[in-house]
């Protein structure tokens, strides 16, 4: 495995757990699971507690991204940290992007591309973020089962699924994506699995980029 395979797939793994972290947060709070854990303080203090409950639910997924791909990566001492804050800080950077991209970009853009745009852009996108989640989860599988295999079919297979997908289930892969039903949520799945995955990756592929996992050479 070389040291150019090992950062793509652990930013592929961290993607899908990210997204997939994002992703659950969101239906949990369309369920209305916050509230619950809200009913557990005074009603007096939901503000303040909201206040400072927001940010470290919105930091979870961040840190479960960044201690999976540093478990993934060979869990070696100092990259819990390292890839947990490449993801926070990732996400932050992918965040003032697409900030600047949708604010500024499409601004400039001619009235007729952004209706264009703003039809196409969500069926392209949840395809998209589907093939890099799916991918990623086949990459976790691979690499916790040592399957070279997998490892390499891992893309090919994702794109077949999700080409599947939207043929004979495009309805229901679109109904999964309604949980994200805002555009704050959408922006913050998209940069967790994107920036995030890149950050955490690099903050353990950095260190130890060369060097082989812990029984990767029986893998």
């Amino acid at each position: 495995m070389t040291p150019r395979v090992a950062f793509w797939e652990l930013a592929g793994a961290g993607a899908a757990v990210g997204g997939t972290g994002v992703w659950a947060l969101a239906a949990a709070a369309r369920v209305g699971a916050l509230r619950l854990l809200l009913e557990a303080f005074p009603r007096a203090t939901w503000d303040a507690v909201t206040w400072g409950l927001i940010p470290v639910l919105l930091f979870v997924p961040c840190a479960v991204q960044g201690a999976a791909v540093a478990w993934l990566g060979g869990w070696r001492p100092g990259t819990v940290w390292r890839a947990v804050l490449g993801s926070a800080l990732g996400t932050l950077v992918a965040l003032g992007v697409f900030g600047v991209a949708i604010l500024d970009g499409v601004r400039r853009l001619p009235p007729h591309t952004i209706a264009v745009v703003a039809k196409t852009a969500p069926n392209v996108l949840i395809a998209a973020f589907a093939l890099v989640l799916v991918a990623g989860w086949l990459f976790v599988v691979a690499r916790c089962t040592r399957g070279r295999r997998l490892r390499a079919l891992a893309v090919p297979i994702a794109a077949v699924a999700v080409g599947l997908a939207e043929w004979r289930a495009h309805g229901q892969l679109v109904a999964l994506s309604y949980v994200l039903d805002r555009a704050e949520a959408e922006g913050f799945f998209a940069a967790v699995s994107a920036g995030g995955a890149l950050g955490a990756a690099w903050g353990v592929w950095r260190a130890f980029a060369g060097r082989p996992a812990p029984g990767e050479e029986a893998a």
